[in-house]
């Protein structure tokens, strides 16, 4: 008679749990149609209503909803904290797209502290559980080299992992444009034509009008047999110009040194810094206020006249006024509509070399597209004085010009509550980091001088509400050595 009561009793618990479990599913499907609705969602407090007693019961695909819910402030205030706890519960429960939203948060700081591994960690985990979405944000993070060091191999072999319609894009991107694959534009143009997103659509609208513009400057050069041939850059030139170039003397610069009219080129580079995409003409005037010390630049690139003030420190011009922008042409347009981009201008550091009898300006420039909240891909500055008529050859510029990796990365940009510092010793060092504003006298010591021994260092510290928002700049000083980075605080 006990044996049945006790079957009794399990038939009815898992009676009441199938239902419980049907009502939740219910529950789930209604929230989900009335979120796929346009927003803004009119019926924000029944969604949340929906949602939070599955949530409770323990359902997974539910706690990822309601940690969604508090992130986007849907039914009710936004809430970062509790978004993550919902969201890490579910994401403990092999959810995938927890996983992979857990990842987001980590790599965003957003409920938690930025933690670059931590959001590796779990990208890995959502794409092993079947997240296409997660393998296309490693592939993103190291085609950037956000949080990781930058590799284009290492893009490639997680773009290729994801069915993800913008890992197709990028992995199309990667064989037109040879980055961590040998270039091959039969299989990149195979590649965006079969994608449906409107990216891929405009690329190769424009890969095939660029394909159009080298068969007719083809037909052109055909007809025009006497015509010199254009001649490649010269790869052994370009190493024994560096070899040459390391040996300069380099003199501390100062600020009277950098004063009267300058041109030359900007440099872009792609994402590694190793490949050139463009070279612009570039003149710049810098004119000193003797009475406020007030440094004003002028520039003018591709027609566009720019003004600012600047500050000089550690031989770095660090540009105030950031509504100045620059724009520039995308060079691989990923939207029909939106064919340029703007770059702030935060600052570049300045060195002066005598090269072939003449005087020359090298900088390298750092930048920041609002549009992405990203710093911009490397950019370098070769100027003479104007009117000098020594001039370098191309195999030259490009060697003065080379890029190094940039040594300390930021996130995010701007900064609001938090700020994570990331640098890599490549031998043991006595390293002291601060942070200092450009407006006031606020000055935070990050790491007082401490010896390190080689390797890679990642340090997020807590920003109090108080600190005033504006410039701000970090100073490392790896041994002898110092390092500088510019970053915006936002309110």
């Amino acid at each position: 008679m006990k044996t049945y009561k006790i079957f009794i009793f399990l038939f009815f618990f898992y009676g009441l749990t199938a239902e419980a479990q049907k009502a939740c599913e219910e529950s789930l499907e209604k929230a989900k149609q009335l979120l796929t609705k346009a927003s803004p969602f009119t019926e924000q407090s029944d969604i949340f209503k929906l949602i939070e007693p599955c949530a409770s019961n323990g359902n997974a695909e539910a706690e990822n909803y309601l940690g969604m819910l508090y992130l986007k402030g849907i039914g009710v205030p936004i809430d970062n904290e509790k978004a993550f706890l919902h969201i890490s519960n579910a994401a403990g429960k092999g959810y995938a797209n927890a996983q992979y939203n857990l990842g987001r948060l980590y790599k965003y700081g957003t409920g938690c502290s930025i933690n670059f591994i931590q959001a590796m960690e779990w990208f890995t985990k959502a794409t092993e559980n079947g997240s296409q979405r997660a393998a296309y944000s490693m592939g993103y993070m190291y085609y950037k080299g956000i949080g990781v060091s930058q590799n284009y191999q290492k893009a490639v072999y997680w773009f290729e992992r994801s069915e993800d319609p913008m890992a197709k894009h990028f992995l199309g991107l990667c064989y037109y444009l040879g980055y961590g694959v040998a270039a091959n534009k039969d299989k990149a143009l195979g590649l965006l034509l079969n994608n449906p997103t409107l990216n891929s659509k405009t690329l190769v609208s424009y890969i095939k009008r660029e394909q159009k513009e080298m068969l007719e400057a083809k037909v052109i050069e055909d007809l025009e047999v006497t015509a010199p041939e254009s001649k490649p850059i010269n790869p052994e030139v370009v190493i024994e110009t560096q070899e040459e170039l390391e040996y300069l003397p380099y003199d501390k610069l100062e600020l009277e040194e950098i004063k009267g009219a300058w041109s030359g080129k900007l440099l872009q580079y792609d994402w590694s810094g190793k490949y050139i995409q463009r070279i612009i003409p570039i003149t710049i005037t810098i004119d000193i206020d003797k009475e406020s010390n007030e440094i004003q630049v002028s520039c003018i690139l591709e027609e566009q006249k720019i003004n600012t003030h600047a500050i000089w420190q550690d031989e770095t011009l660090y540009f105030k006024n950031l509504s100045q922008t620059v724009r520039l042409s995308k060079l691989y347009p990923q939207h029909p509509t939106k064919l340029t981009l703007d770059y702030n201008l935060l600052a570049t550091s300045l060195q002066k070399y005598t090269y072939q009898n003449s005087k020359y300006l090298i900088g390298y420039l750092d930048t920041y597209i609002p549009e992405w909240t990203e710093y911009g891909a490397p950019m370098s500055l070769v100027l003479k004085p104007e009117g000098s008529k020594n001039g370098l050859n191309e195999e030259a510029l490009l060697a003065l010009a080379a890029q190094g990796d940039q040594f300390i990365k930021l996130y995010p940009v701007p900064f609001n509550e938090q700020l994570t510092i990331q640098y890599q010793l490549k031998v043991p060092s006595s390293v002291y980091v601060e942070l200092i504003s450009l407006n006031s006298t606020n000055k935070i010591v990050v790491l007082p001088s401490i010896r390190q021994q080689a390797g890679d260092y990642t340090y997020t510290i807590p920003v109090e509400s108080s600190l005033p928002k504006g410039l701000y700049v970090v100073r490392l000083i790896a041994g002898e050595q110092l390092y500088t980075r510019m970053i915006i605080k936002d309110n």
